[in-house]
């Protein structure tokens, strides 16, 4: 099974639930939804957003930049 990632809902760093806080790891285990608030220490807690990727260097431009370096 996959761990979930955490990130806390006021923006910052994301954790892996192992890394949160134990009475936060506790609820984290838990919840169903995208978020959910710790009933011990009130921090919440979210989903982070999906990642996109990243536009590829050496196709994002126009066909004068395809032809590549010397």
């Amino acid at each position: 099974m996959m761990e979930r990632l955490w990130m806390a809902a006021m923006g910052g760093e994301a954790f892996y639930e192992r890394d949160l806080p134990g009475c936060c790891r506790r609820s984290a285990r838990s919840a169903r939804e995208e978020g959910f608030e710790c009933p011990a220490c009130g921090a919440m807690w979210q989903s982070p957003p999906p990642a996109e990727p990243e536009g590829c260097a050496f196709t994002a431009g126009g066909p004068e930049e395809s032809k590549g370096a010397a």
